[in-house]
């Protein structure tokens, strides 16, 4: 696997209700974002552009809200898909908490691994469209929080049946 690089770049967007906000950004495109004040941040992903216009949103908000539920699954924290302001979708990943009793760069590492794994997520995504009927069970096995409910809610409207199947409710 390739290096991963990626910055984490303080940002200055308006509408954010923060005293800490931070874009996760890779060739001028911003992923995640990171709310919240020491030592408590939430990561969520990004639903809109940088206000100085360097740092534009990811065009495949799909691909990216897929990825982050991904990697919350992977991290077993609930991800969940919510509407901003604006009332446009993202994903909750998870609460990121630094200890008292650990240290910055033990704290920064987790967080790089966390953020390369989300990145590797996104580079490997197969449009759900072509994949195989066993990866999208897999996929809802992964989401499924074990209500009555047969269905995952995706984002778009589209939602996940527990056979892997995919339905277009539209939004």
């Amino acid at each position: 696997m390739e290096d991963i690089t990626f910055e984490i770049l303080q940002s200055k967007k308006t509408g954010l209700n923060s005293p800490e906000s931070y874009v996760v950004v890779r060739e001028e495109t911003g992923f995640l974002r990171i709310l919240g004040d020491d030592p408590q941040w939430e990561l969520m992903t990004a639903t809109a552009s940088e206000d100085h216009g360097r740092v534009k949103v990811c065009a495949n908000q799909l691909r990216l809200i897929e990825s982050a539920l991904r990697l919350g699954a992977e991290l077993e924290t609930s991800p969940s898909v919510e509407r901003d302001w604006a009332g446009r979708e993202y994903v909750k990943i998870c609460v990121i908490t630094q200890h008292r009793n650990q240290n910055d760069k033990d704290f920064n590492s987790e967080l790089a691994a966390a953020f390369s794994r989300f990145f590797e997520i996104y580079e490997s995504y197969t449009d759900v469209r072509y994949r195989a009927r066993e990866e999208m069970v897999e996929l809802y096995n992964d989401l499924s929080t074990g209500d009555l409910s047969d269905e995952v809610y995706l984002s778009d409207g589209v939602w996940l049946g527990s056979d892997g199947s995919l339905f277009d409710r539209g939004r």
